[in-house]
């Protein structure tokens, strides 16, 4: 018999898995966490504010990159510390990887989430590496005007002209990558920063998905999203989310029944949010 529309599917790698359940990212930190939210109907903005008012994560529907994290060093400040942005098709488990890593670290280092130094890039790339992933060099082309040197990013090089301008890990299937550009953010036009991960497994927007981190990044959350994007475990999807080129990329296969328990999913954010979880908090120093 063919599958119907809600039946459920294991998809793996879940990076091509498309957006799944996006009301999953903010239901944690609404009725796990306690963080009061605002649902502002008129601009179809949805957003969740920490206890201490330093951390957003917020939903705009009608906005292209859907998700915006900010951090905050102190609550009212114009600009934020850091931030990172994710495109409306970003695999739901993949923004709450970091959403939930800030949560948890709220509790138990408040501090380093605003004023951590960003850190050495290796080891936000680092499970990249480990997931069999491939190092390549970004190239541009610099020329001298009046005004000074003016890069060109991703430029064709000849030999006269190739200038190393950051570095791309792209992963085994080639649909993935991410970019990193060590430069200023307010060197980067709308929808790019130096830390750029994207996706793209078909012709179609819903086939593609991308997340920018600014340069103040801590590494140890940008290795908290690296090491979610190349998590083995494979996401549900009902058959109805899940698109012909994520079949024709990804591996499915029917998933076990669920659990009764309709707060399973609750229960589950507790527990990870228990410091004794191995995911709680930061990866070890």
């Amino acid at each position: 018999m063919p599958p119907t529309a809600e039946d459920e599917f294991l998809v793996r790698p879940r990076y091509l898995a498309g957006a799944g359940e996006t009301s999953r990212v903010l239901q944690p930190l609404v009725h796990v966490h306690g963080w009061p939210h605002q649902n502002t109907p008129a601009t179809g903005r949805i957003a969740a504010t920490s206890p201490c008012g330093r951390i957003e994560v917020a939903a705009e529907i009608a906005v292209f990159h859907l998700w915006r994290i900010t951090i905050r060093t102190r609550p009212h400040d114009a600009e934020p510390r850091w931030w990172a942005t994710f495109s409306k098709e970003t695999p739901a488990e993949i923004v709450g990887a970091l959403v939930q890593a800030l949560a948890a670290d709220r509790h138990v280092a408040p501090e380093e989430i605003v004023t951590e130094w960003p850190g050495h890039p290796t080891a936000g790339w680092r499970p990249l590496l480990k997931a069999g992933w491939a190092a390549s060099d970004l190239t541009a082309v610099c020329f001298q005007d009046p005004d000074g040197t003016v890069s060109i990013i991703d430029a064709p090089a000849g030999p006269a002209t190739r200038v190393v301008d950051g570095i791309r890990f792209t992963s085994p299937d080639g649909t993935a990558s991410l970019t990193h550009r060590p430069k200023p953010d307010s060197q980067f036009g709308e929808a790019m920063g130096p830390w750029m991960v994207e996706v793209a497994f078909g012709p179609n927007w819903k086939d593609q998905w991308s997340a920018v981190l600014s340069a103040a990044t801590p590494m140890r959350y940008l290795n908290m999203l690296t090491s979610a994007v190349v998590d083995p475990a494979p996401v549900v999807r009902t058959s109805s989310q899940i698109s012909s080129a994520t079949r024709a990329a990804a591996a499915t296969r029917p998933a076990p029944p669920r659990s009764r328990n309709p707060f399973a999913y609750v229960e589950a954010e507790f527990a990870r949010s228990d410091p004794r979880h191995p995911t709680q908090g930061h990866p070890r120093r």
